[in-house]
């Protein structure tokens, strides 16, 4: 017989018999009677209740564990994302995780489309613009030249319109009596104007009552803006000039005949650079003008003295006085008169009156003959249209051929006979934005 290894493989037919040996062997013996080695079948017992347990209990749980597992995986793995992801009820412990991950997926989704889509934004604001307060120092001779492109003519109501608008700022709510779409004389309809950072000044023409009236209506930043100029540039000085001649020596952009205080040595209060110069205030009414540039008046008697009317000076802060008459309007009321010193007021005459509209707000206004136009007025008809202005304040000053208008050094109005009267002073307004500026 040939030699076989220890663990050379068996035939399928002898391991079968080598298994059920025993089991053979063991019922012989008990047959035969004989003393034998019973199988562990309490062993065989336990394994076989564990491998039942298994397959009853812990295989089936498992199973179960498996499903829902496949099922939360294909419920919110494998399907496509809805709306709002579906929470198995039976996960009550992953549900809040799920549901916060919804939210912050959401709010991440909504960033994105906000960062995607194209931002509405505002205009952006214009900054507000900000105007230099200009002054002239109180030891200048003459004001600061004007800029020449700063004036400017018209008669279209819209361009004038956009004048006004363009000062709105300097008016600060203050309404203008010049009125862009009102009736002006036809001869000479133009509207003079100068702008710029420290004033508004306008010049123009009416027809009332056969006379034409000729206005110049100015806005000043600044009360140095309002100033007086004597011929010879001191006082007591015999010289004489023209308005215009005056007006352009101290660059003024409007200026008008003042009360020529030369032609009349025994008038009224003469008051210039703060003191009082002169006085006869027996009869005259004098119009003051304060460092703010506001109209005072004193009336026949008031003061006296030369003392008493330093005190009145030193009080009110005065800087220049004008001694013609009489006064118009006195703090928004009229005034009347029957009879007047100087001025001849009954009779028709050509007329000049300064009006004070407001705070830094003036007209000057004269009536004039010109054109088919040949009437001039009494006192009482000139108060009449100087009323229709709205001054709070108006005081005649110096008319006949004194009462002149100039802007920008050349005559507006036409004075009687054509021509200007050599005068010895004049009262003007300039700008306060230095040369150049």
């Amino acid at each position: 017989m040939a030699y076989k290894p220890k663990y050379a493989a068996k035939s399928t037919s002898a391991l079968r018999r080598e298994r059920s040996a025993p089991r053979d062997a063991g019922r012989r013996e008990s047959n035969a009677g004989g003393v034998g080695i019973a199988p562990p079948r309490k062993q065989n017992k336990g394994i076989r209740l564990v491998s039942i347990l298994l397959g009853i209990v812990v295989i089936p749980a498992s199973l179960l564990l498996t499903a829902m597992l496949l099922n939360f995986v294909y419920t919110h793995v494998g399907r496509p994302k809805e709306t709002s992801p579906r929470v198995d009820s039976g996960f009550t412990v992953a549900g809040p995780f799920l549901q916060d991950a919804a939210e912050r997926e959401n709010s991440a989704a909504q960033a994105l489309a906000a960062t995607a889509a194209p931002q509405a934004t505002e205009p952006p604001t214009e900054p507000p613009v900000v105007h230099l307060h200009y002054e002239i120092p109180a030891d200048a001779a003459v004001a600061p030249k004007p800029d020449q492109s700063k004036f400017g003519q018209s008669n279209d109501p819209k361009v004038l319109q956009g004048v006004l608008d363009g000062a709105a700022w300097l008016l600060d709510g203050q309404q203008t009596y010049f009125d862009p779409n009102g009736e002006r004389f036809a001869e000479d309809d133009q509207v003079r104007w100068f702008q710029d950072e420290s004033m508004l000044a306008l010049s123009w023409k009416e027809v009332h009552d056969g006379s034409v009236y000729t206005y110049a209506e100015i806005k000043i930043q600044d009360a140095s803006q309002f100033r007086r100029h004597l011929a010879g540039g001191e006082y007591g000085s015999n010289a004489l000039f023209k308005t215009t001649e005056m007006a352009e020596t101290v660059n003024a952009v409007v200026a008008s005949g003042g009360d020529y205080y030369r032609n009349r040595t025994n008038f009224g209060a003469v008051v210039y650079e703060g003191k009082v110069r002169r006085l006869d205030g027996t009869y005259a009414e004098t119009c003051y003008i304060d460092r703010n540039g506001d109209m005072h008046f004193t009336y026949g008697g008031d003061v006296l003295t030369t003392q008493a009317a330093q005190s009145f000076v030193d009080e009110h802060e005065i800087q220049f006085s004008l001694a013609f008459g009489p006064i118009l309007v006195d703090n928004g009321q009229p005034t009347t008169f029957t009879w007047y010193g100087v001025g001849e007021i009954n009779e028709e005459y050509a007329r000049a009156a300064l009006c004070q509209m407001g705070p830094l707000h003036y007209i000057v206004m004269t009536a004039n003959t010109e054109g088919s136009y040949q009437q001039v007025p009494t006192v009482a008809a000139f108060q009449k249209h100087v009323i229709a202005t709205g001054a709070v304040n108006a005081y005649c000053i110096d008319g006949g051929q004194t009462a002149s208008i100039v802007m920008n050094n050349q005559l507006v109005n036409r004075p009687v006979k054509g021509e200007q009267r050599l005068i010895s002073d004049i009262i003007y307004f300039a700008t306060a934005v230095p040369e150049g500026e």
